[in-house]
């Protein structure tokens, strides 16, 4: 009873409004383009799909601010959350493993405690008005996200948030995969590693820094479109289809990270030396090329993911499946806190792709999609209303 619910198409275009809508009371704030409006612009608001598709399927939604859900929950309010290439798959419903609908996108976020239930208060360091950092399956894309207190982390005073989101989304995973990847500990000063990059992905940026960072003699293979930005980082670029690179370096490599999957991984395993280890960390190339299509019936693209991911834990050697989900746990949290000293060392520097509004991400899901954005994490900041994008060869330095 009392409740305020409203959803609009969260890019401006083909506005719909539910039937249920209120109208707008004073104090109604202008939320983005073609004068979407709010009703309180301290409710919640999020980004949703109610169903499969185009960007054209997420909707804004606004509600009152949540409550924890149980005494172990708190509710934070979000700064920022990321903008990635997965939530466009799950949106599209290509994904392996699809979450419920409607869908929240947005994994990691960086926010601000803003209540927590009576065992979280009780049980946990975190007070009312600490920054934190989480990842969470989905719901990122909101101005409020209640979880567990256990799911999150605090950040160091000296971080700033848009940069502390860009080491969990991109800087943590990247040196979990180099870890997998590396010997008895040992930093990979000389080692030759090997990164199959398929665009703009930013775990790919951040393998290529962290690698070149501890001395490593790396390779990028990558569209050519990529080579002068990946040189001027230090990378050696080779040609993204394997058929022109493997022949050079077969038997060569000590490190392969593949977050592509062009040919199943083969090309990267044959890559190995005899004591090498293949890392693989994605498989953008199954879902970027569309549906596949068996006996001219059904779409395989999912069967075809399952059998690589199989292939990749249990049929090839010296080979490690890196997923993310299954390996965030405390060393995660180490690795953090780590990379967050190296930031404000200046050893590292994050960079921001786009900083977008909530009824500005399907935007920014269709220049994801057609491979527009510039190098970096794409952010949605949900309390502003301006979209910022960094160009590809100015690139924005936290």
């Amino acid at each position: 009873e009392g409740m305020m619910m409203c959803a609009l198409s969260c890019d401006g275009e083909d506005e719909e409004v539910e039937a249920r809508i209120p109208r707008p009371s004073r104090g109604v704030v202008d939320a983005g383009r073609r004068g979407f409006e709010v009703e309180n612009a301290e409710h919640q608001l999020a980004v949703q799909a109610r169903e499969h598709g185009g960007a054209e399927k997420l909707f804004l939604k606004e509600s009152h601010i949540p409550k924890p859900e149980s005494p172990r929950d708190i509710v934070i309010k979000v700064d920022c959350s990321t903008i990635t290439l997965q939530d466009c798959i799950i949106r599209s419903g290509k994904w392996h493993e699809l979450p419920s609908m409607p869908f929240v996108p947005g994994t990691d976020f960086v926010g601000t405690v803003h209540e927590m239930g009576v065992e979280a208060e009780s049980n946990s360091l975190l007070r009312v008005g600490d920054k934190v950092i989480a990842i969470v399956p989905s719901g990122g894309n909101a101005k409020y996200v209640t979880l567990p207190y256990h799911g999150v982390v605090q950040i160091p005073p000296e971080t700033d948030g848009t940069a502390a989101l860009c080491l969990s989304s991109a800087y943590v995973p990247a040196r979990e995969a180099l870890d997998l990847g590396r010997k008895m500990n040992t930093p990979l000063t000389s080692a030759s590693v090997l990164v199959i990059w398929g665009g703009k992905d930013a775990i790919g940026l951040a393998e290529i820094e962290l690698a070149l960072m501890e001395g490593a003699n790396v390779f990028a293979a990558a569209d050519e479109r990529h080579h002068e930005f990946l040189t001027k980082m230090g990378a050696r670029c080779l040609p993204l289809d394997p058929d022109e690179w493997l022949p050079a370096l077969k038997g060569k490599m000590d490190v392969v990270l593949d977050s592509v999957c062009a040919d199943g991984y083969e090309s990267s395993s044959l890559a190995l030396n005899p004591g090498g280890t293949l890392v693989c960390t994605g498989m953008s190339s199954v879902y970027a090329q569309g549906e596949v299509r068996a006996f001219g019936l059904m779409d395989m693209t999912d069967c075809k993911a399952m059998y690589c991911r199989m292939r990749a834990k249990y049929m090839l050697t010296n080979t490690v499946y890196y997923d993310r989900k299954e390996r965030y746990d405390s060393a995660s949290s180490q690795h953090f806190r780590y990379l967050c000293h190296l930031t404000a060392k200046g050893s590292i520097k994050p960079l921001v792709s786009a900083s977008a509004p909530l009824n500005h991400v399907a935007s920014v899901h269709r220049a994801i999609e057609r491979g527009d954005t510039p190098y970096g994490v794409c952010v949605c900041t949900p309390w502003t209303t301006e979209t910022h994008l960094s160009t590809p060869c100015r690139t924005k330095v936290l």
